[in-house]
């Protein structure tokens, strides 16, 4: 720790003590080790190199010695032949006086005298490379024990490093903790006191251990390894100063509250990333003190496999999951709920740093027709609003003709997706749609379909709402929203099949219009149906009455995206006539087609 960040931290409390003075003595000798080490990997760089140097020199010898056991061979063969050549001589003599013997013997001197040089050369070569392998070997122990130097260096700084941090984890600290609590109608006095105390220690023991991991040498490396590892903070004493109501409502504690830290013996090497070996002398095994008068406060990290859920922990409630509450070490009763689903109430005993996963399960309840329901979203608000349709027999298609057997219940939105739905979808994704790609979107101009230049979903030709159905959204942006809006609530959101959204928007009815075979001017945005809105622009989702199951825009408005590939929408719209809102017909158009007459809704798959 640096001298004028303990300065500093002397000074502002009380309560940190001489041991910051030991760390600053473990930071010196940090420094002097890296000093050392420094000197050390100069000196490895010069040993290897003269090792490389004379690794030249050996190969160089070797080579020398290569090339004149060559020349032996050779010369071996020379001298053979020579002194061949002498004994022919020889043996010529006895026949032959006028064989010219002096000839052979030189052949004979010549080719012995070669031979003896080069024994004599390999000699000194052998000498030579000898010498220059034992230099090599030398060298390569001054690399090793450089090399082992180094380790050993390495290994003392990390010892260091864990003496620093042992002791800068021990520093205890005191915090003055202002804490403002609403306390249920249904708790007494004492009660409210109780539980506001309770907070306010919570809130001091979050805040000590986020100053005191700001406070180490190396705070980066412990803030990213501090979940692997536990402090086990103790709040040694606490003195509330002031508590009451300030206002009618909300009842505020003042406390006074003194915390240290009392680390495991390897906490410091798990905070570091290093082997735990480096925090135990030889011998020496993990044995935590005994410590009986405070206790200890963890960490308790709560997940559930819903979205939108709410947690209680004895009856204090701490937002939705993923949620990290930090508890006094015992017996804390955790209650995780959501509308919808079993409670999950559990008695948990904390002991150390440690997860809980509550496994919510949906309610058996029976599902009724029209129930309407909205799934929480991972970043905060609802989903869009559905109803429930039910498995059974319908009759759709003309003249409600086509019988046909729904096997399986679903929620179907209750309105088309909105333009500020939509934009929600935008703003977290930069999701842009196919009309933005290709800068147009599809108008109907005096009856014919014509792509207009710089027309998208925020600009269609007229003016949109928040409230208003998107359009210029193609069967590829819908489901690409289906998609996300599946991620963030972790429930089965697609486009409905042709088969449901005609289930859904006639609401058991077998006339053209859920509300009968005429339709009536003035009960749905259509073109030429008398609405401030026909042939001009599309209007609010539930400008006009619902069917029976509650189902918005089930007649005209925007026509509505399927999930069928051939792209294939449903329901008319306000620029079309009202014959093309009944129930069983269909708009043909391809899966990039965006139209400011063309929207969307979904539905969720009800298990």
């Amino acid at each position: 720790m640096r001298l004028g960040l303990s300065a500093l931290l002397l000074a502002l409390s009380p309560c940190l003590f001489s041991p910051i003075v030991m760390a600053e003595d473990t930071t010196m000798s940090i420094t002097a080790i890296d000093d050392q080490l420094f000197s050390k990997h100069d000196e490895l760089r010069n040993a290897q190199n003269a090792l490389k140097e004379q690794q030249s020199v050996v190969d160089e010898k070797s080579d020398q010695l290569n090339a004149l056991e060559r020349d032996t061979r050779a010369l071996d063969k020379t001298f053979s032949k020579a002194k061949s050549y002498l004994e022919d001589t020889y043996n010529k003599l006895d026949t032959d006086p006028s064989a010219d013997i002096i000839r052979a013997q030189k052949s004979y001197q010549e080719a012995w005298s070669s031979v003896k040089q080069n024994q004599k050369s390999r000699l000194a070569a052998e000498q030579s490379l000898t010498e220059a392998q034992a230099n090599y070997d030398s060298q390569q122990r001054d690399v090793d024990a450089i090399t082992k130097a180094i380790a050993v260096l390495q290994s003392d700084k990390t010892h260091a490093r864990v003496e620093q941090l042992r002791e800068e984890l021990k520093q205890p600290q005191q915090l003055s903790i202002s804490f403002t609590n609403r306390c249920d109608s249904s708790l007494t006095l004492a009660q409210c006191d109780k539980q506001t105390q309770a907070l306010a220690l919570q809130k001091a023991v979050k805040q000590y251990r986020s100053e005191l991991v700001n406070q180490v040498s190396e705070p980066r490396l412990v803030e990213r390894n501090i979940h692997d590892a536990s402090l086990n903070i103790h709040i040694i004493k606490h003195t509330t100063t002031s508590s009451g109501f300030y206002d009618g409502e909300r009842y505020r504690t003042l406390m006074d509250v003194e915390l240290e830290a009392r680390p495991s013996e390897k906490t410091a090497c798990e905070l570091l990333g290093v082997d735990t070996q480096h925090c135990f002398e030889p011998g020496i095994f993990d044995t935590e003190p005994q410590f009986e008068q405070e206790i200890a406060w963890v960490t308790l990290a709560i997940r559930s496999n819903v979205y939108g859920d709410s947690v209680t922990i004895d009856g204090v409630s701490y937002g939705s999951t993923p949620v990290e509450v930090m508890l006094p070490i015992g017996i804390h009763n955790v209650m995780v709920q959501k509308e919808g689903y079993k409670i999950f109430n559990k008695p948990v005993t904390v002991k150390t740093d440690s997860s809980l996963r509550a496994n919510l399960i949906e309610k058996s309840n029976p599902l009724n027709a029209g129930d309407k329901f909205a799934d929480g979203m991972k970043a905060q608000g609802k989903g869009p609003q559905l109803v429930a349709v039910l498995n059974g027999t319908y009759y759709i298609g003309e003249n409600a003709s086509n019988q046909v057997h729904l096997d399986h219940a679903f929620g179907f939105g209750i309105t088309p997706v909105t333009v500020s739905q939509f934009a929600t979808f935008v703003e977290q994704t930069d999701y842009q749609t196919d009309a933005e790609l290709k800068n147009t979107c599809t108008a109907l101009i005096k009856g014919e379909v014509t792509p207009v230049e710089n027309s998208h979903w925020r600009d269609p030709g007229f003016k949109q709402y928040p409230n208003s159905p998107v359009v210029c959204v193609s069967q590829n942006d819908a489901k690409a929203y289906t998609n996300w809006l599946r991620k963030q609530t972790g429930a089965p959101y697609r486009l409905p099949t042709e088969d449901e959204w005609e289930i859904a928007v006639r609401a058991g009815s077998l006339t053209k219009y859920w509300w009968g075979n005429d339709f009536v001017p003035g009960e749905a945005n259509t073109g030429w149906s008398g609405t401030p809105w026909s042939n001009a622009s599309t209007s609010p989702v539930s400008a006009f009455k619902p069917n029976q199951l509650g189902i918005y825009d089930g007649v005209g408005n925007v026509w509505q995206w399927t999930s069928n590939p051939q792209g294939i929408a449903k329901g008319g719209a306000w620029n079309f006539s009202p014959e093309m809102a009944a129930a069983d017909k269909q708009l043909f158009l391809s899966r990039s087609s965006a139209a400011n007459y063309l929207g969307f809704r979904v539905v969720r798959d009800i298990q």
